[in-house]
């Protein structure tokens, strides 16, 4: 009778328990699952793959910026006070273009979104077009809409004894800042000597890429966003084109991948250019900025007051494409990455 007693007492305690660490979970929610934050807790979003969904679908913005880990070093308050947005992030390192899609539909489909700014990566619209998203690497019951496997979020030991306090302390402890979202660059240094340490050269030189071995990944990446731009006159969709190191263009051409690259810039600026609801902004050509690796952490990761000034050069219209140039600046990228080879990168390598 007494192990009967003891056993039920067991049960009913550790229901009460794990209800209440539920409870508490959904009531903070640091992955925002449920809900923005509630009372005067900030939101402290430093984990992409985590919180980007949760802010995307449950936060107040009128704006998203999405791109890669490139993207995660603006503030969203430049945005706010350059174009009149209420701007969030919706980040994923490395993403192709079907995972900003993702996220950019998820927006479109919760929120009246009045501007998008696009980090337009090469990389990505050179990506299978046909990858799934969200997968296997991402924690999909905060993706999915199923509650019954919210399990594994509200009965989490990570969440209970990491997250919930980390976000007490950043809120109340220290000065985060809400409009950093994902920023990374606080942590890093920028250096020529960072730089060429992070850089693995390729070896040889292989033959250049033929058109048909991209163009089908490329172009259908396009007709992605396309899509998207053509189904939502009311949205304004700022791209940008960001400014690679110069020892990214030499890889690419050490490994074939220029005219490929330059085959996406162009057919991405000539389809997207068509639509009034569109804005282009390229900075890849800018010589002075992508030959001074002191500006870089690697090869494509550049610090954040370069992320700073690409916000201010877009507000005042700077580097902007257009149909009558794109074609012209481009070639100005081409004719730059032959003289990548031929000058600048001789200073650090010779063959």
């Amino acid at each position: 009778m007494e192990q009967k007693k003891f056993i039920r007492n067991f049960i009913i305690q550790s229901s009460v328990l794990l209800f209440m660490v539920g409870a508490v979970v959904v009531l903070i929610d640091p992955f925002f699952h449920y809900h923005k934050p509630v009372g005067s807790l900030k939101a402290v979003v430093t984990k992409a793959e985590y919180q980007c969904i949760g802010t995307v679908r449950n936060f107040d913005y009128d704006g998203i910026v999405l791109g890669s880990s490139v993207a995660e070093n603006y503030n969203n308050r430049w945005f706010d006070e350059a174009f009149g947005s209420t701007t969030i992030k919706g980040i994923k390192s490395s993403a192709a273009t079907v995972d900003l899609v993702y996220y950019l539909e998820e927006a479109l489909a919760c929120k009246e979104i009045k501007n998008v700014y696009y980090s337009m990566d090469i990389f990505a619209l050179t990506a299978d077009a046909k990858k799934e998203f969200p997968d296997e690497s991402l924690p999909l019951y905060l993706y999915n809409r199923n509650p019954f496997d919210d399990v594994k979020y509200i009965l989490n030991k990570d969440v209970v004894f990491e997250h919930i306090p980390y976000m007490f302390a950043m809120t109340y402890l220290d000065d985060y800042d809400e409009g950093t979202s994902y920023n990374w660059a606080q942590y890093k240094t920028f250096s020529k000597e960072d730089t060429l340490k992070h850089y693995s050269r390729p070896e040889s030189v292989h033959p250049m890429m033929a058109e048909a071995e991209y163009k089908e990944n490329v172009d259908a990446n396009i007709t992605l966003i396309e899509n998207v731009v053509k189904e939502h006159p009311e949205v304004t969709f700022r791209f940008i084109y960001p400014p690679y190191s110069m020892l990214w263009w030499d890889a690419a051409y050490r490994n074939g991948e220029t005219e490929q690259n330059l085959y996406a810039s162009v057919q991405a600026a000539e389809r997207l250019l068509a639509y009034e609801n569109v804005e282009m902004y390229y900075f890849q050509n800018m010589e002075e900025l992508i030959t001074d690796l002191d500006c870089y952490m690697d090869m494509v990761h550049f610090s954040d007051e370069i992320n700073h000034a690409i916000v201010e050069w877009m507000q005042e219209g700077e580097y902007r494409l257009t149909l009558e140039n794109y074609q012209s600046e481009i070639e100005k990228m081409r004719n730059l990455s032959h003289k990548i080879q031929e000058e600048y990168i001789t200073e650090y390598f010779q063959e």
